[in-house]
């Protein structure tokens, strides 16, 4: 009687360690950008875009999508839309310019963003989706947080 009960204990044991194993690789995002296959409107304009989306079983923080053309000048965004489930913010270039850079606080599981494009000729721009988490002492230290109190220190001078 004692060795079942010691075999039912090391399965729990096991069980335990399996489930919790389990749960920790499918607590986390993964983010998937998928270019989407060029449209061309006769001498007129070239459509293209990406679809940017989370497949993990978590959000996914802080996702910055940056498109950028290395043709400098000659290779701009004459147009373009973005369509998305969740809010985001255009933080740089976009239209006129040779990039855009959008960001997004947070792309939940199952989520996705479309980016579409207009441009004058076939030159496929090069795609990054990237995203972060902050660590716990991002805005404080050991010693609290020394950028707050340079700030008010500074503060202090200018209104004497």
């Amino acid at each position: 009687m004692p060795t079942l009960v010691w075999m039912l204990l090391i399965f729990a044991a096991a069980a335990l360690v399996l489930f919790l194993f389990w749960w920790r690789g499918n607590s986390v995002s993964h983010l998937v950008h998928t270019p989407l296959p060029p449209y061309e409107i006769p001498d007129v304009i070239l459509v293209g875009g990406v679809l940017v989306e989370n497949r993990g079983h978590a959000a996914a923080p802080n996702v910055k999508v940056a498109i950028h053309y290395n043709h400098g000048d000659t290779q701009k965004i004459h147009h373009m839309h973005v369509e998305s489930e969740q809010p985001y913010i255009l933080r740089a270039g976009g239209e006129q310019f040779n990039f855009a850079t959008i960001r997004l606080r947070e792309l939940g599981p199952g989520k996705k963003v479309f980016v579409y494009w207009a441009t004058a000729d076939e030159i496929q721009p090069q795609i990054s989706v990237t995203t972060y988490r902050p660590s716990a002492n991002f805005l404080c230290s050991d010693r609290g947080a020394p950028w707050l109190e340079s700030l008010r220190a500074l503060a202090r001078r200018l209104y004497r």
